[in-house]
């Protein structure tokens, strides 16, 4: 069966690329390795928290930013989204949930900064409604618990690093730190993010842990949990939460696997599912198969080694940079392996190399990527574009630095909408 779409990748660009496609009416298809990076992400939608990226200075009027980057960087991916697109995007994320639910929501046209499950701040533009009470830490006496069975936050350590953030002279947040033990009414003596976050959806195993809370609170206003709090419905669970113990809870992004980064995935698939979209998962594109200007058909290694070719009208990449695969470093230059796109990289080797990664100048091999027209198709280095239904969306595209601006999921999002934009307005 030919498709309008196939999508290659099933992170975050790669989903919303899908469900744009899938709200226009075209036959779309994903084909992906795995589940994307979705589920290492902290959950929310980060659009633009520092500009110029070398600020030290959080952005707390990201749209603002956003006007003058537009106007100064016309190679970064933003500007190739344009602002009213990207709210158009971003409203069509939000809408993958219930207004009285679990939602994504934030302050206006603010970015909302929020405490991380290390202690330090983070600023985020749409955040899980299960996270947003987070940001009375900076403000109110506020008890982060932890459980002795789960390895994946150390509440100590964010504390200290809260109340630290103050300065030598102090002044930092009133945040304390306490653990509970959960392996009697859960069961057993570990426990990964998932398997905690299914405890959370009985009732019996919350009451149980909302008395062991409420027996080391010392009159705290905020209770922070680790990003556990339920699969099947967290804002209930957040709610119940709070009626018991009587005080606001919220949720801290912890390590990966990110659950709020499940519940996204999850809330895409139903969607997908729901418009008929197709998706096809632990198989890996390997090739295209190409005529002139124009990508006919990709070519999809199966587990047991058979290959075969899914046609479509038009395509989408969106597979990410090094660790989703969509960039591979070779010898002496960085390659893209599906489509041989040529990728905007440092010119020597001995610039891969440096003694400080995260220097505040920034990395170049951080802004490695491929190089778009403003339609989103690759260009070869004349400018014109190698294949004309070919659309980029998501992290490989080059010219920014996600982790410094802390836009990495806010041009996924923008450009997997745009990208399908472009191609049903061919």
């Amino acid at each position: 069966m030919k498709h309008d779409v196939i999508v290659i990748g099933a992170g975050l660009s790669g989903l919303m690329a899908a469900k744009t496609a899938a709200d226009c009416g075209l036959r779309t298809l994903i084909l992906a390795k795995g589940m994307g990076m979705i589920h290492v992400s902290p959950g929310g939608i980060d659009l633009l928290g520092y500009y110029p990226e070398e600020s030290m200075e959080i952005e707390e009027d990201p749209f603002s930013a956003l006007g003058r980057l537009i106007e100064e960087r016309p190679d970064h991916p933003y500007s190739k989204v344009g602002l009213e697109d990207l709210e158009h995007a971003l409203a069509s994320l939000s809408a993958l949930f219930s207004s009285g639910g679990y939602r994504y929501t934030g302050e206006g046209r603010k970015n909302t900064v929020l405490p991380t499950g290390i202690g330090s701040a983070r600023p985020s533009y749409l955040v899980p409604s299960t996270m947003v009470g987070g940001k009375g830490v900076f403000s109110e006496p506020t008890l982060l618990v932890g459980f002795h069975e789960f390895a994946g936050f150390y509440p100590a350590y964010a504390a200290r690093n809260l109340r630290n953030s103050g300065g030598e002279g102090g002044g930092g947040p009133e945040v304390r730190s306490g653990y509970v033990e959960v392996a009697d009414i859960g069961g057993r003596n570990s426990f990964k993010g998932s398997s905690l976050a299914l405890q959370f959806d009985v009732g019996a195993f919350r009451e149980a842990v909302a008395e062991r809370v409420r027996g080391i609170m010392e009159g705290e206003r905020l209770v922070g949990f680790p990003a556990v709090l339920g699969l099947r419905d967290p804002q209930g669970v957040k709610l119940d939460l709070e009626a018991r113990i009587g005080s606001e809870v919220f949720e801290l992004s912890v390590l990966p696997p990110s659950i709020p980064g499940m519940r996204l995935f999850d809330a895409f698939q139903r969607a997908l599912r729901a418009k008929g979209v197709k998706m096809i998962q632990g198989v890996e594109v390997v090739s295209a198969v190409r005529k002139g200007r124009h990508c006919r058909g990709v070519v999809v290694k199966t587990p047991s080694g058979q290959q075969r070719v899914h046609e479509a009208d038009s395509f989408v990449l969106a597979t990410g940079r090094f660790f989703g695969g969509g960039l591979r470093a070779e010898h002496d230059r960085i390659v893209e392996p599906i489509f041989d796109l040529p990728v905007v990289q440092p010119e020597g080797r001995a610039e891969w190399f440096s003694d400080d990664f995260f220097a505040k100048e920034g990395h170049p091999i951080n802004r490695a990527g491929i190089k778009t027209n403003d339609r989103l198709n690759p260009v070869d280095g004349k400018g014109g574009p190698v294949l004309e239904n070919l659309f980029l969306a998501g992290s490989i595209l080059g010219h920014h630095d996600p982790a410094r601006e802390k836009s990495g999921s806010g041009v996924a999002v923008g450009t997997g909408y745009k990208a399908v934009q472009n191609l049903v307005e061919k």
